[in-house]
């Protein structure tokens, strides 16, 4: 009988998917990459990746899941600053037109409380 797979990993870019795939296949755990998330268009697979182990692999896995949800909060801390004018007061966006909603699906914009200017991460 099969071992059941649990996700180890959502929302993931695919570069992010295939740098965590490969880390893991080094401490010799192996790894499923899928697609979830709302789908593409016109295509329809799921615009960001997700890791599957076996929920056996978990604790060998666990220093390389941790150590990657670490670099991720540093990139996302360090995202968060205006690429206009390097300010560091953003927040999402509220309130976008409906039209925004669909072209930055999956995505977050945020606006520039300093010079207005509006971008998505």
């Amino acid at each position: 009988m099969s071992e059941r797979l649990v996700p180890a990993a959502k929302y993931l870019t695919y570069t992010e998917a295939i740098g965590l795939y490969n880390a893991l296949t080094q401490v010799g755990v192996v790894a499923l990459v899928k697609t979830c998330g709302p789908p593409s268009l016109p295509f329809g697979d799921g615009l960001y990746y997700q890791l599957q182990l076996q929920q056996k692999d978990l604790e060998t896995a666990q220093p390389v899941l941790e150590e990657f949800s670490q670099k991720q909060a540093q990139i996302s801390e360090e995202a968060q600053t205006c690429p206009h004018c390097g300010s560091v007061y953003v927040w999402p966006e509220r309130d976008l037109a409906w039209w925004k909603k669909l072209v930055y699906a999956g995505t977050t914009v945020y606006k520039c409380q300093d010079c207005g200017h509006s971008f998505f991460a």
